[in-house]
Formats: C-alpha cells, structure tokens, sequence
C-alpha cells in the first residue's frame, strides 16, 4: 500500500521528533539535580565551616577569658606576698636591704603555666608631685623648693613648677609663668585643668610646657628609673605622682633615694656623698642630726609608707600588667592596697 509522501514525511517527523525531545529533557534534568546538589553541598559546607570557625573562636576567646582573669589572681597574690614581707620583721628587713643596694625588689616566679614577674620600688625615694599643693588650694614651698632642684639636675627648665601647681589646684586663678583653663582651652584640642591632684603620673604631659618632647624625655627618666652602668645599681622612679592613704605626704627616704633626689635637699654634695656610702653598709634607723640640722616638719624620714609594685603576668598568649600602691602603716604594722592599674602590656 502506498502513502502519500506528505503523511510518510509527518510520520517519520513525528518520530524523530519525539525521540529527540525526550532525550534532551532528561540531560536538561540531570544537570538541575547535578547543579542543585553541589549548591546544597557547598551550602553545607559553608555552614559547617561557619559553625566551626565560630566554636574555635569562642574556645579561644573563653581561654583567653580564662587566662586574664587568673592573671589578675595571680596579680592579687603578688601584692598579698608583699603585704606578708612587710608585716614580718625579719622579712622586711632583708626587703629594704635589697632596696636600697640595688634600687629596686625584682622576683621572677613561675606557678604552673603562668610566668610572674613583680617589681618592687620605694615610692618615698621619688618626689609625689601632688604635694606641691597644700590641702588648701596654696603651694607647698618645700615641696616646690624640691622639685625645682631635681628639675635643675636633670636640665629641666625649673619654672615648669607654676603650671603643675595651676593644673593641681582647685582655683583658676593663674600662677607667674602658669596656665589655667584660659591657655588650654585655646588649644587646636581644647580641655580643661583638672583641679584636682595627678592620679597618674603619664597626666604631666597635659600640662604646659611638658608637651615638649625634649623636656618630655628626660622626664621619662625620672619617671622610670634609670640603669647605672658603671655600679649595676638601679635608680628607682625619682618623680610620681598617686594620692596616699592619708594627707598628701612629701616625706624622702634617706635610705632609698637615689643621689639626684637627695641633691634636691637643702644639703651639700659632700653630705650626700657621705649618705650614700653609710647606707650602703648600714642602713640610717633614724635621721642623722649632723646632716639634718633642721628637720622639724618631718620630711625626712628612715623608713618608707608607700611602695610602688608593677606585677606582669603572662599566660599563654595573654599577657597583663598591674601596678599597685601598697601602703604600710608601721605604727599598727598593717598594709593595704591604696589604688591599682590595670594594663594590657
């Protein structure tokens, strides 16, 4: 039977047709599922990453959460340590020694992972700069007497004293060669006086004409302390600043103040010279009367109220320092801690 070459030709097209299409929607279709399970996995694995990345993160955070705070444990010990010394006679003793032979009390510890280093200096071997001014708002003439002279032997300009005393006291009216807010609020950074005595002895650079680098240096060193090469020795911080336990005291330990501080006195240099060699054999128990003529208000002292304890603890990757003022009160052999900063390095 013959057909029509039109139907034979919708027969074979039909055909081919049909085949054809259902081969391509079937590739079409599996190249969506290939495509959609890759993005599923990919999603997963984001996730999974994520989720990962984010629990090491707060295991990290938690142990360095962990490492801080026993730092600041172990920071609290190293004062109750020094707390104990001082209560003991006997211990005392041979901390003071030390003292004023090396200048300063350093003890490298290591408790389990932690690392401790505590370093001890005589807060009444410096000059506490808040006791330039008095109670009352007035300038301490002795204290300022002081200051100029340990200025003077470092090269600093001696007439910097009135801005630290505008800057201390509660009134603006200006000192001769002073500042009061008038000076820094016209500053291209604007900000008042504080009015009220240094809680940190870094606040000098704030006052007027501390802001030059050069005067800056070389208060950094009495600030710090400096290292004598040719005797080893350590001279300990010869200006701080930190409000006491009770009125503003200005008192010099004759025992551990370095020769500078002890050349701010109204003395010779022949009679420092003589201080620090008996010192070096025999601590002074009390004031000797051939060199302090004239020590009525008590400025000068044999023993210190007032050290300086910079403890560094480092665990792991964490690392904190802390600096505390501890206060010994010799007449009811009682210690306290008067003020602590904390700092990351």
């Amino acid at each position: 039977m013959l057909h029509s070459p039109l139907k034979v030709s919708s027969q074979l097209s039909g055909k081919k047709t049909g085949r054809y299409s259902g081969h391509y929607t079937s590739k079409r279709q599996q190249g969506v599922a290939i495509i959609t399970a890759l993005l599923i996995v990919t999603l997963a694995a984001t996730i999974s990453i994520t989720i990962s990345t984010q629990l090491q993160l707060d295991v990290r955070r938690t142990g360095n959460i962990i490492a801080t705070d026993q730092a600041h444990i172990y920071s609290v010990l190293a004062e109750e340590t020094l707390q104990v010394i001082l209560r003991d006679d006997d211990l005392r003793d041979g901390f003071i020694e030390l003292l004023i032979k090396e200048g300063i009390a350093k003890q490298p510890l290591f408790i389990d992972n932690a690392a401790i280093t505590a370093e001890v200096t005589d807060l009444n071997a410096c000059l506490n700069i808040n006791s330039l001014v008095n109670d009352d708002g007035t300038i301490n003439t002795v204290s300022e007497a002081r200051l100029k002279r340990l200025f003077e032997n470092h090269g600093i300009a001696a007439n910097l004293t009135p801005a630290i005393a505008d800057w201390i006291d509660p009134d603006l009216n200006t000192n001769n060669a002073g500042a009061e807010d008038g000076h820094y609020m016209n500053l291209e950074k604007p900000y008042r006086t504080a009015q009220s005595p240094l809680y940190s002895i870094s606040e000098i650079r704030l006052i007027k004409g501390f802001e030059d680098e050069k005067v800056y240096q070389a208060i950094t060193q009495l600030i710090e302390g400096t290292l004598d090469k040719e005797s080893g020795r350590f001279s300990g911080p010869e200006l701080c600043a930190f409000i006491p336990n009770n009125n503003l005291p200005f008192n010099i330990n004759i025992n551990t103040a370095s020769a500078k501080v002890l050349k701010s006195l109204p003395i010779t240099d022949e009679q420092v010279e003589k201080i620090l060699t008996q010192r070096t054999d025999t601590a002074y128990k009390q004031i000797p009367a051939d060199i302090f003529t004239n020590n009525n208000d008590n400025t000068i002292v044999a023993n210190s109220s007032y050290y300086l304890l910079k403890s560094k603890v480092v665990i792991g990757n964490a690392s904190k320092v802390m600096y505390s003022i501890i206060h010994w009160d010799p007449a009811n052999k009682q210690t306290k801690t008067i003020s602590r900063t904390q700092r990351a390095m």
